[in-house]
């Protein structure tokens, strides 16, 4: 089974950004709500949950399995017995709008084994539930066209298709020949227009584990792909199961598998012309000082630019694996920048700073400044003092006036870099708790989880320093 769906409504539009974790992972019950804006930055020291917060989001804006929503079962019969049916979103929404709103909560609980790939009995009791204003919703929904068409089979024959226009609320649902399922169908449709979800590929996820995903992901995929050959064949001293436990066991993370396969799809997706980001792509030339390649096999190469002007001897093209981990860690984002990105996606980063200099540190900052200026959503998890200081200064320039303008002149910063504060909300993970990071355009985002450690690492070198100093003037120390 699969589905045809085309909309002018692309982007990933949710009334609510609005999420409230309880006990997932390592975070406690009610452990607050988190909210993501055009640019979101999580922060925290290690195993706080940021990831599985990321991993969260990422398997509600990838897609929901919704079951037996109500009024679909009405519905189902309707197209069964006359072929064809009118069905008003606006009066289902008012009437079964909690109905609605708690089945979407439940669908995100049901996805959590999923997402991380893991045991369900893991995820009792843990929720991620969307905060969300039904009314809002549904006026957003009937604002966005629909067209659905469901088509099966090998020969691909439509059977159902869903239509209506931008401003509409009534649905125009023609069945042209029964099928098994109608009414999970008609639920999934229903909601994935309700939230917005658009393709999977319109949500990109890198991970903390890019560096080494993208020297093996070719041979991660063959291993998988081995393995399901091996057991199709019909051989009595080939195990099964044990070789059925044996792929499940290579298998990953929803994020992580994502990654791979889209590594693995490099290969088509470089055919596709420059995309409306491939300037910024360019920027990560300047960052890495040279350029990738990636040939019709999907082989990833690397030439530095040249070290002096002048210089007769060509650089080298090198393999990934020979290159600094800067260059290998930045490989997905130019990648997707240059060939994937469209405006009104979704971009997760996991530790953008990775594998940085403090001095690239800051220039990515200034990049995602820019992407997000250019109309995509950045959620960005990371441990980086310089990225963040690098923000708030973008955030600080973005009070106009005559002094904005001579310190964009001092400092080299561009219009295109410059954040306003209801761009970006920052969150800090403690104590198995989120809490919300002040933010504002005269001090930036209140990074008191840097601060601290800033002020004791200052206090320690201090303290080191002046004891000697202390010990080498009164003799002590020989």
């Amino acid at each position: 089974m699969t589905t045809n769906e085309s909309t002018t409504a692309q982007r990933l539009e949710l009334v609510s950004w609005r999420f409230k974790p309880s006990k997932l992972g390592c975070l406690q019950e009610e452990a607050g709500i988190i909210e993501f804006k055009p640019l979101t930055l999580v922060c925290g020291q290690n195993n706080t949950g940021k990831t599985w917060v990321m991993y969260a989001l990422y398997g509600f804006l990838t897609g929901l399995r919704l079951r037996n929503l109500p009024g679909m079962d009405t519905l189902a019969k309707e197209l069964e017995r006359e072929g064809q049916a009118k069905w008003d979103l606006s009066a289902w929404a008012h009437e079964h709008g909690k109905k609605l709103s708690k089945a979407i909560d439940q669908a995100i609980e049901r996805s959590l084994p999923r997402v991380f790939n893991s045991a369900q009995d893991f995820f009792k009791g843990s929720r991620f539930d969307w905060e969300v204003d039904i009314p809002e919703l549904t006026a957003q929904a009937i604002a966005r066209p629909l067209d659905v068409n469901l088509v099966l089979g090998r020969e691909k024959n439509q059977v159902l298709r869903m239509t209506k226009g931008a401003g509409e609320s009534e649905v125009q649902l023609v069945q042209l020949s029964p099928f098994p399922g109608v009414e999970d169908f008609l639920s999934e449709a229903i909601a994935r227009h309700l939230i917005g979800n658009p393709p999977r590929r319109n949500v990109f996820l890198m991970p903390a584990e890019r560096n080494g995903l993208h020297l093996f992901s070719r041979e991660l995929a063959s291993r998988r792909s081995a393995l399901l050959h091996h057991a199709s064949k019909k051989d009595k001293d080939i195990n099964i199961g044990e070789l059925i436990q044996d792929v499940m066991a290579s298998r990953y993370a929803q994020p992580i598998a994502d990654y791979i396969d889209w590594l693995n799809d490099l290969p088509e997706i470089r055919k596709k012309k420059k995309g409306p980001f491939h300037d910024l792509a360019e920027e990560i030339k300047k960052i890495i000082g040279g350029r990738y390649e990636v040939d019709a096999e999907g082989d990833i190469s690397f030439t530095p630019y040249k070290a002096k002007r002048g210089d007769a001897n060509t650089p080298p093209k090198l393999d990934l694996h020979l290159t600094s981990s800067t260059v290998k860690s930045l490989f997905g984002l130019w990648a997707y920048l240059e060939y994937d990105a469209q405006p009104g996606d979704v971009l997760m980063i996991d530790e953008p700073e990775l594998n940085l200099h403090p001095a690239n540190q800051r220039l990515m900052a200034r990049l995602i400044a820019r992407l997000v200026n250019s109309d995509l959503r950045v959620v960005a998890s990371t441990h980086s003092d310089y990225l963040v200081r690098e923000i708030n200064s973008l955030i600080m320039l973005s009070r106009p006036g005559t002094v904005q303008t001579e310190l964009m002149q001092r400092y080299g910063y561009k219009t295109e870099e410059l954040l306003k504060p209801d761009q970006v909300s920052a969150w800090l993970f403690h104590d198995r708790a989120i809490q919300s990071m002040d933010l504002d355009d005269i001090e930036g985002i209140a990074a008191e989880t840097f601060d601290e450690q800033i002020h004791s690492l200052n206090d320690t070198s201090d303290g080191i320093y002046y004891a000697y100093q202390q010990a080498q003037d009164s003799g002590e120390n020989g």
